[in-house]
């Protein structure tokens, strides 16, 4: 503590140590020091008792003791507070720059905590006024007149001496400044409480906000989630349905083929039959010998009949009306997707987190009854379109 109270400047430095004196003592020449420095500097130079300043010599080794007084000095200037930039020093501190705590509009000087005792103690600075350590005291003071500016001037709206009051102001409305101070600090405390009054909503209503939006982005991330979800879900429907469709035509080629391929088959063999029994009756149409037509005749007349009845051929054919149907699925399915999304981005859009100036809280009721009415006619559509899109499939 003492080292950092060092001043070189300062009278109550030890000369020894050059630090503020520590248990300070005083010799009968009148010089002070720490007890410590003192002793240590005799106890080096036994047998010979000197003062290090003016080198009076004692006899003896002097008896010390503990100055009262300048401890308490020194006890005291440890509880000051040192200047620091921006503060006003004392104008009577010498070496440590002390911070003032008041300043006299009188003296025009400021004070520490020890130098203002005499205005509070003595009878001398009564009439002087004391303010808070001002580092602008000129600006209290009248330019003109050199005294102190206390009085408030309504007409002109600035402060003036008392000579000023009778001179240039004379008639106007005046004040104390100190009154007038006062009464419009109060005003301002009013002030300042609707500025705390209004700070606390706008922190209160920033809170919400804060609230409500991480809320609101809570929502849209399960919102996305769900839609996803749901949008997957259709996905796969969708490609149940490919396949589904897949299968059908798939399973409708293969019987087809099968039955034509077997149609085909059996008039082969038809046709074979016919060619061998063709080939029979070509003697019988050659021949000339009647006896030997009559013989073999009886076997020509019972050859076998067709066994593959004629079969008539579709004009379905392709599957172009499979083609088609899928085609006007997909239309469909477009329209309805557009009908959907629009009523889907109305909604995304209508959920906002401040409400509107003109909106009311009957609106808003009625806001939601309507959305929920369109998520169930959304309901009762996507079940129709499933119905007709089965119904299509089928087709």
């Amino acid at each position: 503590m003492a080292e950092s109270l060092f001043d070189p400047e300062n009278n109550l430095n030890c000369p020894i140590c050059l630090n503020l004196l520590k248990n300070p003592v005083t010799t009968s020449c009148g010089h002070s020091f720490c007890m410590d420095c003192i002793k240590r500097c005799w106890d080096v130079d036994r047998g010979v008792y000197s003062c290090p300043i003016c080198r009076t010599k004692f006899k003896k080794r002097p008896a010390l003791s503990r100055s009262t007084v300048l401890a308490d000095i020194l006890e005291g200037m440890k509880l000051e507070d040192p200047a620091g930039p921006g503060d006003v020093t004392c104008d009577v501190c010498k070496g440590r720059k002390v911070k003032a705590i008041h300043s006299c509009l009188v003296c025009m000087a400021s004070y520490c905590q020890t130098h203002v005792r005499p205005h509070y103690e003595s009878k001398a600075f009564k009439k002087h006024k004391l303010v808070k350590a001002s580092p602008n005291l000129q600006h209290q003071i009248c330019p003109k007149h050199h005294k102190v500016l206390e009085i408030y001037c309504y007409n002109d709206q600035k402060c003036i001496c008392v000579v000023c009051m009778g001179n240039q102001h004379s008639g106007h409305k005046t004040v104390s400044a100190a009154a007038e101070m006062a009464k419009k600090q109060e005003k301002l405390k009013i002030k300042k409480r609707d500025f705390i009054r209004k700070t606390n909503d706008i922190d209160k209503e920033i809170r919400q906000s804060t609230k409500n939006l991480d809320f609101h982005k809570r929502s849209a991330r399960a919102a996305v989630k769900h839609s996803d979800k749901i949008f997957t879900k259709i996905i796969r429907s969708i490609q149940n349905k490919q396949a589904e469709v897949r299968k059908k035509i798939r399973a409708q080629k293969s019987k087809e083929v099968r039955d034509v391929e077997s149609h085909i088959q059996r008039l082969e063999k038809e046709i074979v039959k016919l060619q061998k029994e063709k080939c029979k009756l070509k003697p019988l149409l050659h021949t000339e010998d009647h006896v030997y037509f009559f013989q073999n005749y009886a076997s020509c007349s019972t050859f076998t009949q067709h066994t593959a009845s004629p079969r008539k051929i579709n004009d379905i054919q392709t599957f172009e009306n499979v083609e088609k149907s899928v085609s006007h699925l997909k239309k469909q399915l477009d329209k309805l997707c557009e009908e959907h999304m629009g009523r889907i981005s109305k909604t995304v859009a209508d959920v906002q987190i401040f409400k509107s100036r003109f909106q009311s809280n009957q609106y808003c009721h009625l806001l939601l009854n309507e959305t929920d009415a369109d998520e169930d006619s959304e309901t009762d559509s996507e079940s129709d379109s499933e119905s007709e899109s089965e119904s299509e499939w089928e087709y």
